[in-house]
């Protein structure tokens, strides 16, 4: 059982400390995009964000901190608090010119080499920890939202190296069913209250689990062209990146890329993409209904706060067609869920087992919060579409409560 030090943290962010709310926007120098899933923190803290689908961020942080800013590709930014003002801060990312483009030549293979980081780094994640985290889900079925959830969640950590464990209790939590009561008798045939398991959301990434099933399940890396490329960080680091992508005669269905320290052997990044229009091997028959997977895309972001080696976040995305002739059915499902890690906490393992939360989803428990709880712990910034969601709902509730 490793000791998770986390001293650094309340001598350089006393709990007495003033902290401000900073607001962001990322996008690329060049072309004036906005720069998705990067990753917003603090300096020797667990504190932090990511960039929504728009390149926006928001972050509360002690005033006197750094906003570390970084995603693999551009150079990272490193802004004092005290330079944010009430309004929005553009900043724009410079395109890394180490971006990785030098091939790797190992004696060790490179699915050996997978293999070995995964192990490393399931034995490396403090355990028993508390993770506090920032979940969100939205639903649409046939481009249209469904569904919404959002919630605080703490997640108690342990089990072995070689298999994690969390129990996961709610604080706070807020669901809503957009449909009207004629739309959702239509989808009562197939009730897809959500594709990720919340009881899961911590453990998956621990354990990589898509990542194990997609390339080692059965020796499937033989499916896929592995290929290992090097790049240097701003200062001077070397990490290593294993890029896959399917063989043109294989079956497989995914591309991706895993970035890791090559030193410490700790993976950094995930991002994993089922390939768009290759239906072919993406249909089956369940019953008496047709499904298409249509889209499946996994990101994760690990990090160092101290000694402690965590899950920042992790944002998946699912879609798919589901269909049947008989009863004119076909509706087209997505689900967009992030899990941000805000805080990190000794677990001393003398929580009430009987808050432990049991449902796979949060819809089962309903809106239960003492505050807003969704203006604060830097959460995900909301997209416009999402945010014109939230306030037509706020509105219905306001209107409901007069």
């Amino acid at each position: 059982m490793k000791k998770i030090c986390l001293l650094f943290v309340f001598l350089n962010f006393a709990a007495t400390a003033q902290t401000i709310t900073v607001k962001g926007f990322l996008k690329d120098a060049v072309t004036n995009e906005p720069v998705i899933s990067a990753s917003i923190g603090v300096k020797n803290s667990a504190i932090g964000t990511i960039s929504n689908e728009e390149g926006n961020f928001q972050l509360t942080l002690p005033k006197n901190a750094e906003v570390l800013i970084s995603f693999l590709g551009y150079k990272p930014v490193a802004i004092p608090a005290s330079e944010f003002g009430s309004d929005v801060k553009t900043i724009a990312l410079q395109i890394d010119e180490q971006m990785l483009e030098e091939v790797v030549i190992s004696k060790i293979p490179v699915e050996k080499m997978l293999e070995n980081i995964i192990v490393t780094s399931m034995a490396r994640f403090n355990k028993p920890i508390i993770l506090d985290t920032y979940y969100r889900e939205f639903v649409k079925i046939n481009g249209k939202y469904s569904k919404f959830s959002d919630g605080l969640l703490d997640y108690h950590i342990s089990g072995s190296v070689k298999k994690n464990k969390s129990d996961l209790i709610v604080k706070q939590s807020r669901t809503a069913q957009l449909f009207t009561n004629d739309e959702l008798k239509d989808d009562e045939l197939i009730d897809f209250d959500s594709f990720v398991n919340v009881q899961q959301g911590i453990t998956y990434n621990y354990d990589f689990t898509l990542l194990k099933k997609i390339l080692l399940d059965q020796d499937n890396y033989e499916n896929y062209d592995l290929e290992l490329k090097s790049k240097k960080d701003s200062s001077g680091k070397e990490l290593f990146a294993i890029n896959f992508e399917p063989k043109a005669d294989s079956n497989v269905i995914y591309k991706g890329s895993v970035v890791f320290d090559p030193e410490t052997k700790l993976i950094f990044e995930i991002d994993i993409n089922l390939i768009a229009g290759n239906l072919k091997f993406k249909e089956h028959n369940i019953l008496v209904a047709r499904v298409t997977f249509m889209g499946n895309t996994i990101n994760a972001g690990y990090k160092l706060v101290g000694n402690n080696y965590i899950l920042s976040y992790s944002s998946r995305f699912n879609k798919l067609r589901i269909t049947m002739k008989k009863r004119k059915y076909d509706k087209t499902i997505e689900s967009k869920s992030d899990i941000i890690v805000t805080d990190l906490h000794v677990d001393d393992l003398t929580y009430n087992k009987k808050e432990i939360y049991k449902e796979k989803d949060l819809y089962a428990r309903g809106n239960k919060y003492t505050d807003k709880f969704w203006l604060k712990n830097n959460s995900l910034v909301l997209t416009t579409a999402e945010q014109q969601v939230i306030d037509a709902l706020e509105k219905a509730s306001s209107t409901t409560q007069q």
